[in-house]
């Protein structure tokens, strides 16, 4: 990393050579901020996204914590969110805060592109510029000092409409530190302060490619963490089919009270784009190997996706929608079934015999 650098030598990280309009980007239309950024990040280490980050797939809710932010997800390990999202490979985060350019340039030069949180009102590449607050992610990987020693990052955001360049410090630290205040134009990504945070990243060693065995291992992972789930009254987070039953419930519980459902939406995000991802590894590696039961899986993991929409569309729309108290149920229980036909697709899988997959 170029601390005090000039103007035409921006500073690297990972893989990127540095070079304006050219560091990683990854998007994917259902996948918030918190899984296009980790994409980025992965691609500078030479792996595919969608390879580590859709083998997992599970059910996660902490009862307590949901944040209006659009990168929200429980954490459950004690190796970040990253961790939680890439369980089968060597990855890790924390959350760490800054209060101004000179605490953000330390970070960079210490972890190398960094996440930072930001609100989108100051940022003047997205169509919330002086109009709209809300929380987002952008990768930040490099910094540089131009000729007249103004303080400069590098800023990439995938999100469409997808941006990449420098940006003066004075936006970027904006953003970075704004008090994202309640917005009514977007009720579910505004109201949390961004405070300087900042998610450092750590990739390890590779893995290697994406093998039979490592695919049969992710499916067994996701097939016990649903099977073992828990959801009693101790549990910080609810996992598995009794955490999903539960949250159901409680979906059902707030049917009356469109305030109570709104989380379902911010929350609902991270699911979604998680169940996602591991129905497209799966149709790839389905299509790569030939093996003719997984793409069950594929299609299951689809549906999931599906009744995640209408779960958050429906809590989104609940101040407005005639009936909500009978629909919530309905659209309760439609998701449980497409997560319960998910196992069983993975109950089958690996009921097969894996040792012929080339």
């Amino acid at each position: 990393m170029n601390s005090g650098s000039t103007s035409g030598a921006p500073a690297r990280a990972a893989r990127w050579d540095g070079a304006p309009g050219t560091y990683p980007q990854w998007y994917e239309d259902p996948l918030s901020c918190l899984q296009t950024t980790l994409g980025s990040i992965l691609m500078e280490h030479g792996l595919r996204p969608v390879e580590v980050l859709g083998l997992a797939c599970e059910f996660a809710f902490a009862p307590d914590d949901v944040m209006a932010e659009e990168f929200y997800r429980p954490a459950q390990s004690g190796l970040g969110v990253a961790a939680d999202l890439c369980p089968y490979h060597d990855v890790e985060s924390a959350w760490t805060t800054g209060a101004d350019a000179d605490d953000l340039i330390g970070l960079i030069e210490t972890h190398a592109g960094v996440i930072v949180a930001v609100d989108n009102y100051h940022l003047p590449f997205r169509p919330a510029f002086h109009d709209v607050h809300a929380a987002h992610l952008v990768v930040v990987p490099a910094w540089r000092r131009t000729a007249d020693g103004a303080v400069e990052f590098y800023v990439s955001d995938a999100q469409p409409p997808a941006f990449q360049g420098w940006l003066a410090a004075e936006h970027l630290v904006a953003a970075w530190t704004s008090g994202n205040p309640s917005d009514t134009q977007d009720v579910f990504f505004s109201s949390r302060e961004i405070g300087g945070r900042v998610l450092t990243t750590k990739v390890g060693s590779r893995p290697g490619g994406l093998t039979a065995d490592l695919v049969a291992r992710a499916l067994r992972g996701n097939l016990d963490r649903w099977t073992d789930g828990t959801a009693e009254a101790s549990d910080r987070v609810w996992t598995g089919r009794s955490g999903l039953r539960r949250f159901v419930e409680r979906l059902q519980e707030g049917g009356g009270d469109p305030a109570d459902l709104r989380s379902a939406y911010t929350f609902g995000w991270a699911m979604q784009a998680q169940a996602f991802l591991h129905g497209r590894l799966v149709q790839e590696f389905a299509h790569r190997s030939g093996q003719d039961h997984l793409p069950e899986v594929a299609a299951s993991a689809d549906r999931v996706v599906s009744a995640w929409s209408n779960v958050r569309l429906l809590s989104a729309h609940a101040a407005v929608t005639a009936g909500i108290t009978d629909l919530i149920p309905r659209r309760g229980a439609e998701l449980v079934h497409a997560y319960e036909q998910l196992a069983v697709d993975w109950q089958l899988a690996l009921s097969k015999d894996w040792t012929d997959v080339s």
